[in-house]
Parts: structure tokens; C-alpha cells; sequence
């Protein structure tokens, strides 16, 4: 078998960085991607702004009154408000710019010149993703000031919970950037591609609303949205079936445009490797939601039972059936499901969830049903019943039906970081400093590059 030629080698790595720098170049010259950076620099200092003016007079009255303080946590308070606006920006705005490294090259026939390049197809869209995520890196620089002002401000940070954050949103710019680049390698012309990848994005959005409250099949299709798993990653819990669900469309989106991208191949053979590609990766994540794992990064483990409630309930090896009399928009489900339930099931692997049936009859309804608000508990042959939604009634009635000794908890309860900042002097940074940088680094690669 002949060595490969390595002179053929650099030449390939030579045209293949030269690729990926005419990438940058057309992206740079794009006024729309100046113009993303200037909207992100002002939505995440308006954003930063109120979410520290809120958070300090939250901490006034937290700190006249400490047993407030608890609640006090700069991840829910300050982070995610102010990535709240890369959120918008990735659903309204990325997808026209990713839209471009596809569709320009189709308009002008310059994708034509480049699959002629010794660089296969999946090299030439890699290259394209490649720059893409530069300039996603690039957009982070309004919100690492941010970060920078509040710690030196005195304001608290826990880094895991930061890059809990920071991946989710990572992983959801991923998908959102494929998916451009598949909708432009199909679409005719570049607004159809953004007409449908915002139907994508968007539908997802809608989808997520019109799920909130409700139960069965309309609740696991909102738990799969992009919205709904993104917001997994806000609360600090890593969940592998929420990076492995991003990375799968991800994944799929990219494949997909590497498949339909070769302007002279058959539709027959690309709606054949479409089909192949997308049986693989829904088997792919169907198996891999069978086992899904959970790491609890917050700093209070506010996802997590305590060491001894845990180390206690993975005793149970029979299965433990609940049933819960409850309206799906009734608030005491949610917080149910929040203190409880959803612990449970990241605990006990054993455990069966039912709900009855209440979402037909509405909230004002269940008022004439005698076991509206009642939870059934049934482990073994033995079952017990209660009203009460809260953790320190439920655990015990559990620990009662398994024959388990309550455990004596020893974790200290969470102290909170309240602080009270005043950042107003900084917003000229994100509403002029940023601004004008982006726009002075905009008119030079028009006039140099």
C-alpha cells in the first residue's frame, strides 16, 4: 500500500486554512454580524444591569433578615438574566448570520469552485462551523465584562454553575448553527432558509409555552424543546440526556448539510442517506434516554437530596408507585415536582409516577373531588396517603412503607450570597464602550480586509 504523499498533505492543510480564512473574511464583512455584536452588547448590559439592581434589593432585605438569605443565589439572580440575552440573540439573530457561509456561496457560485478544492465535502462545512464558533466566542466578551465587574465588585461566583451556563448555551448555539447551515443548503434563496430555520427556532419557543402545564404526550414534547432543555442547564444540573439530545441535532444537522450540499449528486441518493442519518441518531438518542445521568453542579446541591436522605432511598429495591391528585396548572404540582418528585427520580430507579386525570376539568374545577390534593404512596404491599407536598412529610412516609430508619441529616443549611451593588457607572461600557468598539473593528475590515 503507497504512503500518502506529503507534499499532498501540506498542500491540503494549506487550502484548507485558506478556506477557513476567506470564511472569516466574508463574515467579517457582513454588516449583519457587526450589527449582532452591537445588539448583544446592549441587551446584556441592560440585562446585567436591572438583574444586579434587582438581586441588591433583593439583599437588603436578606440581610436585615438572614433566614431570607438562603435564597440569595447570583446564578438565578445575575447569570442567567444577563445569558437570557444571548438567548434571544441565538434564536433571532445567529441564524441569519450562519445562514450566510452557506447561502452566499451557493448565490454567487463560489461553492461550485470550492468542492473542486482537494478538501472533501465534510472538511469544507467543518471549516464553516470552525468560524462560526469564532465568532460566537467573539460575542461572549459582553458578558465576561460582566462577570469581571461583578466580581470585582465583591459579587460571588461558583464556576461550576457558570459552565453548567455557559455549555448549555454553547450546545444550544451549536444546534441553532447547523441547523442554518442545513436550511440554507436546501433552501433556494437565503430567506426561505431563514424562514425556515425560524420556523425551527421559534416553533420550538411556542412549543415550549403551550406545553408548560400540561401532562402526557404534550408534556414530553415540550420537555424535548430546545428551550425546555436549555433551561436544565440555567438551574446548574447536567443532565446526559439534555447534551446528548443537543449534540444529536447537532450532530444530525451537520451531517445532513454535508449530505445535501454536492450540487451534481441524485436526490435519490441524498433523501437516501437522509433517511439513514436520521434512524441512526434517533436510535442513538433513544437508547441513549434508557439510562440517563445526572450531576447536581450548584453549590447548595439544590437538585439533590442530602448525602444520608440518598444514601438511604438507593436502599429501596422494590418498586414505589406515586399517585398524585392534582391539577397540572395547580402550583403546588410545580413545587412538588421542584422540591420532590424530580429528585426522586434522579434517586430511586425503581420509581412510577401517575397522574390523574385533571386536565380536563380544569383548575377550579377539582374543588368537588374529595381527593383533590391527595398523594398516593404504594412500595411492596404496603401504601400510605397524605395532602402534603413538602419534603420533610413525604421522605418519611417513604422511609415508613420500605422499612427504612428515617436518617438524621447533618448538612448545614445554605447561607446565600447577599450583596448590594450599584453598577450604574458601568453601563456606559455596554451601552458606548462596546458599541463603538464593534463598530470601529467593522469599518476597518471594510476598509483593510
Amino acid at each position: 500500500m503507497p504512503l500518502p504523499d506529503p507534499q499532498k498533505r501540506c498542500k491540503g492543510s494549506a487550502v484548507s486554512r485558506l478556506i477557513f480564512l476567506q470564511e472569516l473574511r466574508s463574515l467579517l464583512l457582513s454588516p449583519a454580524l457587526w450589527g449582532m455584536y452591537i445588539i448583544v452588547s446592549l441587551l446584556v448590559g441592560y440585562s446585567f444591569i436591572q438583574a444586579v439592581s434587582l438581586f441588591s434589593q433583593a439583599s437588603k432585605t436578606a440581610l436585615s433578615y438572614p433566614e431570607l438569605a438562603s435564597g440569595m443565589n447570583p446564578l438565578e439572580g445575575v447569570f442567567v438574566p444577563t445569558f437570557g440575552a444571548y438567548y434571544l440573540c441565538q434564536t433571532l439573530l445567529l441564524p441569519f448570520i450562519a445562514i450566510r457561509i452557506i447561502g452566499l456561496d451557493r448565490y454567487n457560485g463560489t461553492q461550485k469552485l470550492l468542492l473542486q478544492l482537494p478538501v472533501s465535502t465534510l472538511g469544507l462545512c467543518l471549516l464553516k462551523l470552525a468560524a462560526m464558533g469564532l465568532v460566537w466566542i467573539v460575542s461572549l466578551l459582553p458578558a465576561m465584562a460582566a462577570l469581571i465587574l461583578w466580581k470585582l465588585s465583591g459579587g460571588h461566583v461558583f464556576w461550576p454553575e457558570l459552565f453548567c451556563l455557559i455549555t448549555g448555551h454553547a450546545l444550544y448555539s451549536l444546534t441553532i448553527i447547523t441547523l442554518a447551515m442545513f436550511a440554507a443548503t436546501v433552501s433556494d434563496s437565503l430567506p426561505t432558509a431563514a424562514m425556515l430555520c425560524l420556523a425551527a427556532t421559534l416553533g420550538s419557543w411556542v412549543l415550549d409555552f403551550a406545553a408548560s402545564g400540561k401532562t402526557g404526550f404534550m408534556a414530553f414534547l415540550g420537555n424535548i424543546s430546545l428551550a425546555a432543555m436549555l433551561r436544565q442547564f440555567e438551574s446548574g444540573l447536567l443532565s446526559s440526556t439534555c447534551i446528548l439530545s443537543f449534540l444529536t441535532l447537532g450532530i444530525l444537522f451537520f451531517l445532513l448539510t454535508v449530505a445535501w450540499l454536492p450540487p451534481g449528486k441524485p436526490r435519490i441518493h441524498k433523501f437516501f442517506l437522509t433517511v439513514l442519518i436520521c434512524c441512526f441518531f434517533v436510535s442513538t438518542h433513544w437508547l441513549a434516554q434508557q439510562k440517563p445521568l445526572y450531576l447536581d453542579v450548584t453549590e447548595n446541591q439544590r437538585h439533590s437530596f442530602s448525602p444520608e436522605y440518598t444514601m438511604a432511598l438507593q436502599q429501596l429495591d422494590k418498586p414505589l408507585f406515586i399517585t398524585i391528585h392534582l391539577s397540572p396548572q395547580d402550583s403546588r404540582l410545580h413545587d412538588l415536582k421542584n422540591d420532590v418528585l424530580g429528585k426522586l427520580q434522579r434517586t430511586v430507579s425503581t420509581l412510577s409516577i401517575d397522574y390523574a386525570d385533571y386536565e380536563q376539568s380544569g383548575l377550579f374545577d377539582t374543588g368537588r373531588d374529595e381527593e383533590y390534593g391527595l398523594i398516593e404512596y404504594r412500595y411492596g404491599n404496603k401504601q400510605d396517603k397524605s395532602y402534603s407536598n413538602s419534603q420533610e412529610e413525604i421522605l418519611p412516609i417513604i422511609f415508613n412503607l420500605a422499612n427504612v430508619k428515617t436518617p438524621r441529616t447533618l448538612a448545614a443549611p445554605h447561607a446565600g450570597f447577599p450583596i448590594v451593588i450599584n453598577i450604574e457607572k458601568q453601563k456606559y461600557l455596554f451601552y458606548c464602550g462596546f458599541p463603538f468598539l464593534f463598530l470601529g473593528f467593522a469599518v476597518y475590515c471594510v476598509l483593510r480586509i
